[in-house]
C-alpha cells in the first residue's frame, strides 16, 4: 500500500514524531532566512542604483540575517543528524517493545527481523539526518520567494507559480516513471541478500554433498538479475532526471531572457534585474536538489514504511493483570490454525500433556509438528480452539507470566552476540558457575566450553557464528535447561549432534521427567522411546498418540519411523487397547480440556 508522507508521520511513536517534527521546524526556519536573504537584495540595490551609495544600513541588515541564517542553518544541520539517532533509537525501542508480542508468522511477511537494525532502521534514519533538511529548503526556500515577490512584482511572481507547478508535475511524472523499476531493483536486491545467506549458512553441507556448483550458479543467477534490474533503473532514471535538469535550466534562461526583455522595454531597471535574477537563483537552487533527493527519499520511505508496517501490526491479547496456571500440564481442545490462504494447517487437534511428562510429537515432513508446537507455547493464536497451561486459558496470562512459565528451542537457534556465560544467564540472570556447569554437562557442552579460548567468556559471534552448529544447538539445550520455567518446549534438539551428545541430551531430558513439562518435535527415534507419550500428526491432524512400544506394534508408519518390527495388522490401530488411542478429527473436538 502506497502511503502519503504525513499518513506515515501519523503512523509513527509520539516520540518519533516529535524528533522528526522538530527536525523539520529548525530546517523550515533556515530555509525561510536564506529566502529573507535573498528577497533583501531588492531594496539594498534599488536603493544603491537610485542613491549611487552603498546603502550601509541594508547592508548591515543583510549582513546580521546571512549570519543568522548561517546559525540556523547549522543548528538545523546538527538538529537533523541528532534526530537521525534518536529516531533510530525510538525505533529500535519500539520494536524490542513490540516484536515479542507479534506472531512471528505475521512478522516475516513483512521482514526478517534479524535484518530490520542493519536495513529498514538505518535507511529511515537518513530521513532527519540527511533527506529532511534539503526536502524542507526544496520545498520553503521557493514557496517564500514566491511569497516575497507577490509584494514587488505580481507579474514575475505568478510566472514562478507557473513554473513550479510545471516542475511539481514534472517530478511526480518522473517518479511514477522510474516506481516500477526501482521496486523491480528492490525486489532483486533483497532476493539476492537471501541467496547470499542461504548459500554462505550451508557452505559444509553444500561441499560434502558436492553440489556447491549449481549453488554457485543459482547465486550467478541472483547477482544477474539484480545487475539486469539495475541496468533498467538508470535506463528509466537518467534520461527522466535530465528532462527536470533540463526543465530547470530552461525556466532559467527564461527567467533570464524576460528581464533583458524587460529592461529593453523599459519596465524594469537593472537594479531590479540583478535583484529578480538573483531571486531567480534563490528560487532554481534548492528545486535542483530533488533530482538527487527523489530516488533516496523513495528508498527511505519504503524502509519507513516497513517499519510502520511492523509496529502496527495487531499484537498478542494479554491481559495486564492475569490468572496463575496451578501447575505445568498443557491441553489442548479442537485446535485449528489456517494459512492466510484459507488452506488448513492444523484441524480440531485435541490432546492433554500431564504435569512433568515427557511428551513428543512425530509425524512425516508438512505434517505441523512445529505449528503446532507453535500454539502450544503461544506463539501465535489459534484460529479455532484454545489451549490451557496449568488449568488456565494461555490468552489470560499476562506476558510475564507466559514468558516464565516456558522455554523455546529453536531449530534456528536463538543466540545473541556476547559471551558463552551471558548467552546462557539470559535464562536465570543470577546463576552462579556451578548452575551454569550443570546446564552445560547436562546439554554436553561442557567439555567444549572448556576447551575455547577464554572458556566461559568466550565471544560466541553474532547469532553463535563464532561456534559450530552442533555447539550452538547443545548452547541453546543448556540454557533451556538452566531455565526454572516448568514447560519446555523444543524443535528437533538432537537435529545435528554427534551420537555422544545425542544420547546425552536425551538422558537429560528423560532426567526432567516429573519435574517439569517437556514436550519435543523429533524425528529422533531413541527419544520417541523415552517418551510418556507420542503424538502422530499427519497433514495437520493429530492421527494416533500412545506410548513407543504400543505404536510399535500398531501402526506401520510408526513401526518404520522407530526401526522396530512392523505390525503384522498393516498398521491398523486397534481402538481396544488402553495404552493407544486413535484419533479421527471427528471425535476429538469431543475431549474435554
Amino acid at each position: 500500500m502506497t502511503r502519503t508522507a504525513m499518513e506515515r508521520f501519523r503512523s509513527l511513536p509520539v516520540d518519533c514524531r516529535r524528533e522528526l517534527r522538530q527536525a523539520a521546524l529548525w530546517a523550515g526556519g533556515a530555509a525561510v532566512l536564506d529566502a529573507a536573504c535573498g528577497l533583501l537584495l531588492v531594496p539594498l540595490l534599488g536603493t544603491w542604483f537610485s542613491e549611487g551609495e552603498v546603502p550601509w544600513s541594508w547592508v548591515m541588515v543583510l549582513f546580521s540575517a546571512t549570519l543568522l541564517q548561517g546559525l540556523v542553518l547549522y543548528l538545523a544541520s546538527r538538529r537533523g543528524y541528532l534526530a537521525g539517532g534518536r529516531l533510530a533509537f525510538a525505533l529500535v525501542r519500539h520494536l524490542v517493545q513490540h516484536l515479542p508480542r507479534l506472531a512471528p508468522p505475521a512478522l516475516r511477511k513483512i521482514a526478517a527481523p534479524e535484518g530490520l537494525l542493519r536495513g529498514p532502521v538505518l535507511h529511515s534514519m537518513a530521513i532527519p539526518a540527511h533527506l529532511l533538511g534539503p526536502l524542507v529548503s526544496a520545498v520553503a526556500t521557493p514557496a517564500c520567494v514566491v511569497l516575497g515577490l507577490f509584494f514587488l512584482d505580481g507579474r514575475v511572481a505568478g510566472g514562478l507559480v507557473l513554473a513550479g507547478l510545471v516542475l511539481a508535475a514534472l517530478m511526480r511524472w518522473t517518479g511514477q516513471h522510474t516506481l516500477e523499476a526501482e521496486t523491480a531493483r528492490s525486489r532483486a536486491e533483497r532476493g539476492f541478500a537471501e541467496q547470499i545467506q542461504i548459500f554462505a549458512e550451508h557452505q559444509a553441507l553444500l561441499r560434502a554433498s558436492g553440489r556447491s556448483g549449481p549453488a554457485q550458479r543459482t547465486l550467478g543467477q541472483g547477482l544477474e538479475a539484480l545487475q539486469k534490474s539495475t541496468s533498467r533503473l538508470l535506463a528509466r532514471g537518467l534520461p527522466v532526471g535530465l528532462t527536470f535538469s533540463l526543465a530547470v535550466q530552461a525556466i532559467c534562461l527564461l527567467g533570464l531572457l524576460g528581464g533583458t526583455w524587460a529592461v529593453a522595454q523599459q519596465t524594469f531597471d537593472g537594479a531590479r534585474l540583478v535583484a529578480l535574477l538573483v531571486l531567480l537563483a534563490r528560487f532554481i537552487e534548492p528545486l535542483t536538489q530533488l533530482t538527487h533527493l527523489d530516488q533516496a527519499l523513495r528508498g527511505a520511505s519504503r524502509a519507513l514504511d516497513t517499519l510502520v508496517q511492523i509496529l502496527t501490526l495487531p499484537p498478542l491479547e494479554s491481559p495486564e493483570q492475569g490468572e496463575q496456571p496451578r501447575d505445568s500440564g498443557l491441553r489442548a481442545k479442537a485446535l485449528g490454525w489456517n494459512a492466510d490462504d484459507g488452506r488448513a494447517l492444523l484441524t480440531d487437534i485435541t490432546l492433554t500433556l500431564e504435569p512433568g511428562s515427557l511428551s513428543v510429537i512425530v509425524g512425516p515432513t508438512g505434517a505441523g509438528k512445529s505449528s503446532l508446537l507453535a500454539l502450544l507455547g503461544r506463539l501465535h493464536d489459534p484460529d479455532q480452539g484454545a489451549v490451557a497451561l496449568g488449568g488456565v486459558d494461555v490468552r489470560r496470562l499476562d506476558e510475564r507470566t507466559l514468558a516464565s512459565s516456558r522455554t523455546f528451542v529453536f531449530q534456528e537457534g536463538g543466540l545473541f552476540r556476547g559471551t558463552v556465560a551471558w548467552n546462557l544467564r539470559m535464562a536465570k540472570i543470577n546463576a552462579d558457575e556451578e548452575d551454569l556447569r550443570r546446564a552445560a554437562e547436562a546439554a554436553g557442552l561442557l567439555a567444549d566450553i572448556e576447551a575455547l579460548p577464554q572458556g566461559w567468556e568466550t565471544d560466541v559471534g553474532p547469532a553463535g557464528a563464532f561456534l559450530s552448529g552442533g555447539q550452538r544447538r547443545r548452547l541453546c539445550l543448556a540454557r533451556a535447561f538452566l531455565s526454572p520455567a516448568p514447560l519446555v518446549l523444543l524443535d528437533e534438539p538432537t537435529a545435528g549432534l554427534d551420537a555422544l551428545s545425542e544420547s546425552r541430551v536425551i538422558q537429560s531430558l528423560t532426567a526432567l521427567r516429573g519435574t517439569r513439562t517437556v514436550v519435543s518435535v523429533t524425528h529422533t527415534p531413541a527419544l520417541a522411546e523415552r517418551a510418556d507419550q507420542v503424538l502422530v500428526l499427519e497433514r495437520g491432524c493429530l492421527r494416533l498418540r500412545g506410548c513407543h512400544e504400543a505404536l510399535c506394534r500398531q501402526d506401520a508408519w510408526y513401526a518404520r519411523f522407530a526401526g522396530c518390527e512392523e505390525p503384522s495388522t498393516g498398521g491398523t490401530a486397534r481402538k481396544d487397547t488402553g495404552s493407544l488411542n486413535e484419533v479421527p478429527p471427528s471425535k476429538a473436538a469431543q475431549h474435554s480440556m
